[in-house]
């Protein structure tokens, strides 16, 4: 029997929307004995009997989509942003590599493990954490992926969401489409990242 959450999307008089988490799970290419539906909606990633190591004991956090997050596409970094309801704590204002204007957005600059999001006319990058060698660690990491899922589906939607929770669970894109734009992105000993080509 499949778990199902209750989800609002969109914006203006959102429509609930009932959310197959279990399909979820399997689009994010986990087979039923990977993986443990619990009854918030969160899916816990099973870890291997012969390694005991901590990260496979965290919870990490999954998006049910209930909490309201207008798509607003990628054009614009404020937009995203705002629509994703975060502050950043630095911004710093740079050129990408066609010399066109880049403003990097840092989520915290109270950890290093902070969520942050580098948006030009050309491209935009997003890049969260998931280590889980101490408590301190691990809850900043889990802030970085909240973070992290509320700016791709600001960007993107549900696909958005999709491709964190695809990422984060050990999946790769290479050049797959994300919002309409080739996107790609891997998890690597903990550092998480999705870049996304707004010229194609």
């Amino acid at each position: 029997m499949g778990v199902l959450a209750l989800g609002v999307i969109g914006c203006s008089d959102p429509e609930p929307q009932v959310i197959d988490m279990n399909e979820v799970a399997a689009e994010a290419g986990l087979s039923e004995d990977d993986y443990v539906v619990h009854e918030n909606g969160a899916i816990e990633i099973k870890g291997s009997e012969d390694n005991s190591t901590a990260e496979n004991k965290v919870l990490w956090y999954q998006d049910d989509l209930s909490e309201p997050v207008e798509t607003v596409g990628m054009l614009d970094g404020k937009a995203i942003l705002a629509s994703a309801g975060l502050e950043p704590a630095e911004v710093e204002d740079s050129v990408d590599t066609e010399g066109k204007p880049k403003k990097l957005y840092i989520m915290n600059d109270e950890s290093p493990l902070s969520a942050w999001f580098s948006h030009s006319p050309n491209n935009i990058s997003l890049n969260w954490y998931m280590y889980s060698d101490e408590p301190k660690t691990t809850e900043y990491s889990q802030q970085s992926l909240k973070d992290a899922y509320k700016l791709a589906r600001a960007m993107a939607g549900r696909e958005g969401a999709d491709a964190v929770m695809y990422l984060s669970n050990g999946g790769k894109y290479r050049s797959k489409p994300v919002g309409g734009h080739p996107a790609t992105g891997q998890c690597n000993n903990g550092i998480c990242f999705i870049h996304i080509d707004l010229k194609s």
